[in-house]
């Protein structure tokens, strides 16, 4: 068993999303638990010429208040909930991924070459290693989806982090009215993102271009392992949740057309990483079944009774897309098996029942 722990990015966790997030490229931003929340609504040091403004004001100012004793103080509830919306969103940030840490786990399997995640002690996903003749085997996969990299390359560069803006596009999102639903995305992906590191850490894959020197990457190789990718982990985990919030408003009256769109992203986001060069479609396979199991648990964590079969993923030599992820999965290596259970926190219910507040509507209201 391991302790929960991963590596973050430096950026925003709502509005036009992250600079570089905890399963992007790498991040901007230093070794830390909580991605992309970091300093989020912290203002941080003032400059230089404020401070020093600051301080002459107020020794110009400070005789006026007087030398009367200091008024009578009280403290704020304790051990409350309401004392979470006084904290920045990086304190919050932080203790969802504490909620979640304190109960998650992995096995490693090193006979079997395999890893199992368990939440509350329950089986959620097993990944089986793929062996080195399938990666090369991929290989030739990974080749031909460097014909779309002139029209994907926008895309692939600016997805490097976590990319909230995606699907900000497609529910109509902004900060002003929706602050608390980018909170919901953000903890997701940061938790996802964590997922991914600890199977990418024990079952240490090859990335393409170090098997096979003609697939060249656009982007920078990423400095972790292949297997599974981070980015089809935190766009699907993403997306789950999303599909959940869309179908609980109940308030637009294109729901399906969104909820495909939705479907169609996280797809297009996973695959992106292929056609760039620094994934296999097997890659996104796993991160794919890890992504949907990181956003049912999320839904529970948020008090939502939704089903959670847990899955095993060993990978045959398949391309990837959502069609077969969703509804030919098991020809293509994936199986399902018992639920695993996820008990409500008071944390995530709260965060989910301010989301419910934040209801889209078709005028935009």
């Amino acid at each position: 068993m391991g302790a929960f722990g991963g590596a973050g990015g430096a950026g925003g966790a709502g509005g036009a999303g992250g600079a570089g997030g905890a399963g992007g490229a790498g991040g901007a931003g230093a070794f830390i638990g909580i991605g992309s929340f970091l300093g989020e609504g912290d203002p941080g040091g003032y400059a230089g010429t404020t401070t020093l403004g600051l301080q002459t004001t107020a020794d110009g100012l400070r005789h006026l208040a007087g030398n009367d004793s200091t008024p009578a103080a009280h403290n704020l509830p304790f051990d409350d909930p309401s004392n979470l919306d006084r904290w920045a969103v990086w304190v919050r940030g932080s203790l969802y991924v504490s909620d979640i840490l304190r109960d998650f786990s992995w096995e490693p399997k090193p006979n079997q070459e395999k890893v199992v995640l368990n939440f509350e002690g329950n089986k959620m996903v097993e990944l089986v290693r793929p062996s080195a003749n399938l990666l090369v085997e991929q290989c030739q996969l990974v080749r031909d989806y460097a014909d779309l990299r002139p029209d994907r390359g926008a895309e692939i560069t600016s997805q490097l982090g976590f990319p909230t803006e995606y699907f900000a596009m497609i529910l109509g999102l902004n900060q002003g009215q929706h602050a608390n639903t980018f909170e919901l995305i953000m903890a997701t992906q940061v938790a996802a993102a964590h997922a991914a590191m600890i199977v990418k850490n024990v079952l240490a894959v090859r990335r393409p271009d170090q098997i096979d020197g003609r697939i060249l990457p656009m982007i920078p190789t990423p400095g972790h392992g292949s297997f599974p990718s981070a980015h089809a982990t935190e766009s699907y985990a993403a997306m789950t949740v999303l599909e959940a919030v869309l179908k609980q408003w109940a308030t637009l009256k294109d729901d399906a057309p969104r909820a495909a769109m939705l479907r169609g992203l996280a797809e297009r986001i996973a695959v992106n990483r292929t056609v760039a060069g620094v994934h296999f479609p097997i890659d996104s396979w796993a991160g794919a079944a890890l992504g949907t199991a990181v956003g049912r648990m999320i839904l529970g964590r948020c008090g939502l009774d939704v089903p959670r079969p847990s899955s095993t993923y060993a990978p045959v030599n398949h391309d990837f897309n959502d069609h077969d992820f969703s509804l030919a999965a098991t020809g293509s290596g994936m199986t399902t098996g018992a639920d695993f259970g996820v008990t409500p926190s008071d944390l995530f219910t709260r965060l989910w029942g301010k989301v419910m507040t934040e209801a889209q509507t078709a005028s935009g209201a």
